[in-house]
């Protein structure tokens, strides 16, 4: 008896420590998936935290880098023309800013068409920038049906200048100001022809023949030398010109009735605005220095802060030297301008 109760006593205690071993495993199998789980998503994030230290670390390495090498500016325009000095201009002086050449490679195949393609479709590193005007990419994206980028496949990092057209007569011309000019339209709509250096002048035209209630003729000729020299010649009634032209026509003695601005020009003080004369024509033209879109913002502070720099002294004068109004326009600035001016020639050309 004694034996069967000690036993019977063994197996008990042998049950219990079998059940606790049991108990104790499960415990153990139950809480091991969630530590795992808390482990797992610690580390997580982490990792992300840490790649996040990696690429602000990165991207302040890379801003106090650039530039490291030469960088390729693309001209949307043929040398010698207007965009061309401009960014010549510009870009000569900001080169000893940087520290690194900026090589200049003109593009104007398709009026700048292909070379505007080139620029949206480069790397967005900061070393393939461009220069060309809000004139220039509007036509192309709001007008021609090859065109296979929009306005916003770039990033538009500053505007250099302002400009705009100008309207000039004839030599020798009756006509004295606006009013003569409406007037003389208006006495025979159509027949008044207005010689334009590129299609892009049309949207001037058009400006012109809506605001002041008149019907012009548009002719396209082959650049603003080509227009001069047919006013000199007395060859046609007016042209549209860009400002860069007043000089060259004061000097011939032509007469220069107005600028499609909203304010004068500090370089040209004494060519009142079209506005000044009773008629709400304003027609900007901003070249600017633009990039892939997705440029970084660290490399485009790189630029416009050297940038500002150069607008306090020898890019400013570089400007001035080639008969153009500087104006440095960046950020916000440039951001609100730009949304305005696209939706004034989007509705205007698409009519």
């Amino acid at each position: 008896m004694r034996r069967s109760t000690g036993k019977r006593l063994w197996a008990g205690v042998c049950g219990a420590l079998l059940a606790a071993a049991v108990l104790s495993g499960c415990a153990k199998s139950d809480s091991a998936p969630k530590d795992t789980t808390a482990q797992a998503v610690t580390g997580e994030a982490t990792q992300a935290a840490a790649k996040t230290e990696d690429k602000a670390g990165e991207q302040a390495a890379a801003s106090a880098a650039y530039p490291e090498k030469e960088i390729q500016c693309i001209v949307t325009a043929a040398a010698g023309g207007g965009t061309d000095a401009m960014a010549r201009a510009v870009c000569t002086p900001l080169e000893k800013t940087l520290g690194k050449a900026i090589v200049i490679i003109n593009n104007g195949s398709a009026s700048g068409l292909v070379g505007m393609g080139d620029i949206s479709q480069a790397a967005a590193d900061g070393y393939t920038l461009g220069v060309f005007s809000n004139t220039d990419v509007a036509n192309f994206v709001y007008v021609a049906s090859e065109c296979d980028f929009t306005t916003d496949d770039f990033t538009y990092i500053a505007g250099l200048n302002t400009t705009g057209d100008i309207l000039v007569l004839k030599k020798g011309s009756d006509m004295k100001n606006l009013d003569d000019f409406v007037s003389k339209a208006k006495e025979k709509p159509g027949e008044l022809t207005i010689a334009l250096p590129s299609a892009i002048q049309n949207l001037s035209l058009d400006l012109m023949n809506e605001k002041m209630g008149i019907v012009t003729t548009g002719v396209v000729y082959e650049g603003g030398n080509k227009v001069l020299a047919d006013l000199l010649g007395g060859h046609i009634e007016a042209g549209i010109l860009s400002a860069k032209f007043i000089s060259q026509a004061q000097e011939q003695d032509l007469t220069v009735l107005g600028i499609m601005l909203g304010d004068r020009l500090g370089t040209f003080p004494d060519i009142s605005t079209f506005s000044e004369q009773g008629y709400d024509i304003v027609n900007p033209a901003v070249r600017m220095l633009v990039g892939p879109k997705g440029l970084p913002e660290s490399v485009v502070n790189v630029l416009v802060e050297n940038l500002k720099q150069g607008y306090e002294g020898e890019i400013k004068e570089s400007v001035s030297n080639i008969d153009e109004e500087p104006a440095l326009l960046t950020g916000a600035d440039l951001d609100a301008f730009l949304k305005e001016d696209f939706a004034m020639r989007e509705a205007m050309l698409k009519k």
